[in-house]
């Protein structure tokens, strides 16, 4: 992202979708909707005494992520996607009113990847503004974790994602 309004801010891929061998495997707890919906949840970000903190770390956070792509670092990665979780969901759980988007089954997952990845199925979980868990994997472990999930009964439906082109001009029409 170069801007710092709606009107100058674009995203721009890094590296070609093949770069690296990882996946986002998002495990679903839910198919109701949000109480409160994501862009409401935004508006609500400032009022949380521990928004000032992470916007000052926000760049240092972003040079991380970069650093550690360029390595292939995926533990660090993985840390650092986790934290990073943790320290939104912070934001919206101090936030005035507070959004807690995490069900029984949210928790259950981070509490199965910590124990997963102790046992040597190398994992990490990030969350954006909702209940699901979105597992990040190596590609070569896809199939455990899925074999994992598949064992938990607050999983509903299970979503492999994996690097791809991006968002991209196009000649023709869709439809």
């Amino acid at each position: 992202m170069d801007g710092d309004t709606s009107e100058t801010s674009y995203a721009h891929s890094l590296y070609k979708p093949d770069y690296w061998n990882i996946a986002d495997v998002v495990a679903v707890v839910s198919t109701g909707r949000k109480d409160v919906s994501t862009s409401a949840g935004q508006k609500l970000a400032a009022s949380s005494p521990f928004f000032p903190v992470r916007k000052t770390h926000m760049k240092d956070k972003i040079k991380t992520c970069k650093e550690l792509l360029v390595k292939k670092d995926f533990t660090h990665f993985g840390e650092l996607l986790e934290l990073e979780a943790l320290e939104l969901h912070a934001i919206m759980l101090t936030s005035t009113p507070s959004l807690i988007y995490w069900t029984p089954g949210t928790l259950e997952i981070m509490k199965l990847v910590k124990k997963w990845r102790a046992e040597g199925l190398e994992c990490y979980f990030a969350i954006n503004t909702g209940q699901d868990i979105h597992v990040i994997v190596q590609e070569k472990h896809v199939d455990r974790l899925i074999k994992e999930l598949k064992a938990v009964e607050q999983v509903k439906k299970i979503i492999v994602n994996h690097p791809s082109q991006g968002a991209h001009l196009i000649a023709n029409h869709l439809f």
